[in-house]
């Protein structure tokens, strides 16, 4: 096993330059973790708290901690959200992405529209001065952004678009559903960003059945049915929106999710901070949705779901949402339903 570098006999007279550099090669080698004390070090000794390494090293150290856990993701973006004014452009649209991403997985839907604002304009901005340099015959600018530009602008109508939608904005954020939903017109795409802009057709329908499901149009099911058939890497994010609908509306769904919850993830599989937050808010959804027609046996299972998701995540606002909620029914549990909830409170995963 390597060694992890040991920073604790550094001094400020060192040339912290090399350690930034040594910290960079490490994170991009995917050693993230062996990477985060050197960046704290660069941190800790910088004088100058506007200089490019200490800016850079506050977006790396944002970057490793950053997880699926939420407080930890709150303390990262309390650590990191005042320095990202000055990263370089390019580096930017990261930034601003992946804040945008985690105050999602906070549902902080002011703070993601915000974000998805300054990263879609960003973007646009870049792109006009690609096409200026074109026009002008120089050199296009080396962007530095870990994906390509079309990703970070479809991404700002995107992150946009759902803040919006779970604002109950359905209408405004159709708008934005279409601006993403078309992306052909694009310059500099190559084989990657023509891929890419694929995806984003494909989240676009996928995201207009949703919002009119939204808007309390279930006439749409039949064929959301048919595209998760065909797009099956919509399958989550579909169907929270169909039980958030279900709920809202009082829509049957049964045979939906009969045919549909069995391809989900399992919930001790490994998930991003997204897809956990999305399969966590489903079971819940989903645990209401029994209750309602009296299936309180089988609603009680899908909250130990909920609640096994929130404890993993350290989602605790949704932890208690889900003890509340058991409390309601707990008349109702099995004996083996009881176990699973005390050890669930206790700390012991055992579903």
């Amino acid at each position: 096993m390597e060694r992890q570098p040991d920073v604790s006999c550094l001094g400020s007279d060192v040339d912290l330059s090399h350690y930034f550099s040594m910290a960079e090669h490490l994170y991009k080698a995917g050693r993230k973790q062996e990477a985060v004390p050197l960046f704290r070090h660069v941190i800790d000794n910088v004088k100058d708290t506007h200089h490019p390494q200490y800016i850079m090293s506050q977006f790396r150290l944002f970057q490793s901690l950053i997880g699926i856990g939420s407080e930890e993701n709150k303390e990262a973006l309390a650590r990191f959200e005042s320095h990202y004014l000055y990263l370089p452009d390019d580096v930017k649209l990261d930034a601003l992405l992946q804040m945008a991403n985690v105050y999602y997985t906070l549902w902080d839907w002011k703070k993601v529209e915000r974000y998805a604002d300054e990263l879609r304009t960003l973007a646009r901005t870049i792109y006009d001065r690609q096409l200026e340099n074109k026009k002008s015959n120089k050199l296009p600018e080396n962007l530095q952004s870990e994906r390509h530009l079309v990703v970070y602008y479809g991404q700002g109508f995107l992150l946009k678009g759902v803040a919006l939608t779970m604002q109950e904005r359905c209408e405004e954020a159709k708008r934005y559903v279409s601006e993403y939903s078309d992306l052909g017109w694009f310059e500099f795409l190559d084989e990657t960003g023509h891929k890419e802009v694929e995806k984003f057709r494909v989240w676009g329908k996928a995201n207009m059945y949703n919002l009119e499901l939204k808007c309390g149009n279930d006439k749409v099911l039949a064929e959301l049915s048919e595209f998760l058939d065909e797009n099956p890497i919509e399958l989550l994010p579909s169907l929270l929106t169909v039980i958030e609908s279900a709920n809202l509306y009082n829509f049957k769904i049964d045979e939906l999710l009969a045919k549909f919850c069995v391809k989900l993830p399992p919930i001790n599989t490994s998930v991003t901070y997204i897809n956990g937050t999305q399969l966590f808010h489903f079971w819940y959804e989903k645990a209401v949705y029994s209750f309602r027609n009296q299936q309180i046996i089988t609603g009680l299972n899908e909250l130990l779901y909920a609640l096994y998701l929130s404890q993993k995540m350290k989602h605790y606002s949704g932890f208690e949402r889900c003890v509340s909620l058991f409390a309601k029914h707990a008349d109702y549990a099995t004996e083996q339903q009881k176990s699973h909830y005390r050890n669930l409170l206790e700390g012991v995963s055992d579903l």
